[in-house]
C-alpha cells in the first residue's frame, strides 16, 4: 500500500520547522498522527466544507480533489526551496538578486510557493493545530525537515512492520551524497537506529536484538558504485542513458553489486527479513546467519497506536 509522505507549513512562516507536523496520503485518508493534528480525514472527500472535523448540513461534499498526480506533486513541491536558495547564488549583480527576492517574497505571502490543499482540519483541534484558523492546508516535500527517509508512517503498531529498507538519497555533502543526516533527525524525533555505517549498505540483527517488536532498519546510503548518481534535486533534465546508470547503481547498492562486493550482503538482508518472524516464533539463527547479520542493529520501539498520541522513542543500545 502506497503512503506519500509530506510535512505541514504553518500560515505565513516561509521556513519549515525541524518539528513540522508530518501529514501522511494512502488511497483511502490524509491526516497525521502527530500529536499537533491528530486527525485523520476521508481523502476522497477531502476538498468538502470541513468544520471541526465535519461537514455541516448546508456544506457542500465535494469528490476529485484526491488527484494521485497532485498527491505525488505535493510530496516533491519544493519550489519553495528553490526560492529560499537564491540568495546564496553567487556571481550575480546585488540589484538582479533584491529584484528576485522581492518577487518570491510576494510570491511567499501569497501561498504560491507550496502545494495548497483545502483544509479539512480547519477549526479542529485549534489549541494544538497552528493551521486551525486556515480554510488552506500549505504542504511541501516532506524531506524539507531533513527527514528524507519517509519511516514516520511505518513505525505505528497496527501496522506490524517487520522490517524497513530505508533508501537515503540525500545530499547532504558539499559533493551531494548521503551523510546520514536525515537517519540522525529521525533518531532526534522518533527512531532508534544503531552504528549505521554511512558509505555502505547495513543491516544488523543478533538473536538478542529480537526482543524489540518494532521495524528493523535495512539502511541503504546511495554511494557511487558504478556511476556518480548524485544529481542535485534541482536538476530536471536527464538524459536516457543518465536515467539507465542511475537505476543501474541503484541496484548495485541494493545488493552491493548482486554479492560480488560482499558475498555475505545477501543472506544478510534475507535474515534481516525473517527476522521479526524467526523472533515471534523463537526461532534461532544459524550460527552462519548471526555472523552476517553482524553486531549492530538499528531499530524502533514500535509506538502505540492512538490518534492523538505517539509516544517518543528512546535509544535501544544492542549488543
Amino acid at each position: 500500500m502506497p503512503i506519500i509522505v509530506v510535512i505541514e507549513r504553518t500560515t505565513g512562516q516561509p521556513q519549515i520547522a525541524s518539528n513540522s507536523t508530518i501529514v501522511e496520503f494512502s488511497p483511502w485518508e490524509t491526516g497525521s498522527y502527530d500529536p499537533e493534528l491528530a486527525a485523520f480525514a476521508p481523502l476522497k472527500h477531502v476538498g468538502s466544507d470541513f468544520d471541526n472535523g465535519t461537514i455541516k448540513r448546508n456544506g457542500d461534499c465535494i469528490a476529485g480533489v484526491d488527484n494521485a498526480g497532485f498527491v505525488i506533486g505535493t510530496s516533491s513541491s519544493l519550489f519553495n526551496q528553490a526560492f529560499l536558495q537564491i540568495g546564496k547564488a553567487e556571481d550575480v549583480p546585488d540589484t538582479l538578486l533584491d529584484a528576485i527576492n522581492n518577487t518570491l517574497e510576494d510570491i511567499g505571502e501569497e501561498n504560491r510557493d507550496i502545494a495548497s490543499w483545502p483544509n479539512p482540519f480547519y477549526k479542529y483541534n485549534p489549541r494544538n493545530n497552528s493551521n486551525a484558523d486556515s480554510t488552506i492546508l500549505a504542504l511541501v516535500d516532506g524531506g524539507e525537515d531533513l527527514q528524507n527517509m519517509p519511516l514516520h508512517p511505518l513505525i505505528l503498531s497496527d501496522r506490524q512492520v517487520d522490517v524497513i529498507f530505508a533508501v537515503d538519497g540525500s545530499a547532504d555533502t558539499k559533493t551531494q551524497w548521503p551523510n546520514a543526516s536525515s537517519q540522525k533527525s529521525h533518531i532526534k524525533i522518533l527512531l532508534s537506529i544503531l552504528a549505521l555505517t554511512k558509505s555502505r549498505p547495513s543491516s544488523g540483527a543478533t538473536q538478542d536484538s529480537n526482543n524489540s517488536s518494532g521495524p528493523l532498519i535495512v539502511y541503504l546510503p546511495i554511494a557511487p558504485y558504478t556511476y556518480q548518481s548524485n544529481f542535485t534535486t534541482f536538476d530536471l533534465e536527464y538524459s536516457n542513458a543518465d536515467r539507465n546508470e542511475i537505476i543501474r547503481n541503484g541496484y548495485n547498492v541494493a545488493t552491493m553489486g548482486n554479492g560480488t562486493v560482499d558475498s555475505d550482503w545477501p543472506p544478510c538482508v534475507g535474515c534481516a527479513i525473517l527476522a521479526r518472524s524467526l523472533a515471534r516464533t523463537d526461532t534461532k539463527y544459524h550460527p552462519n546467519v548471526q555472523i552476517a547479520l553482524g553486531s549492530t542493529v538499528g531499530t524502533v520501539r514500535r509506538t502505540r497506536r492512538r490518534r492523538g498520541h505517539m509516544s517518543r522513542s528512546r535509544l535501544s543500545p544492542v549488543a
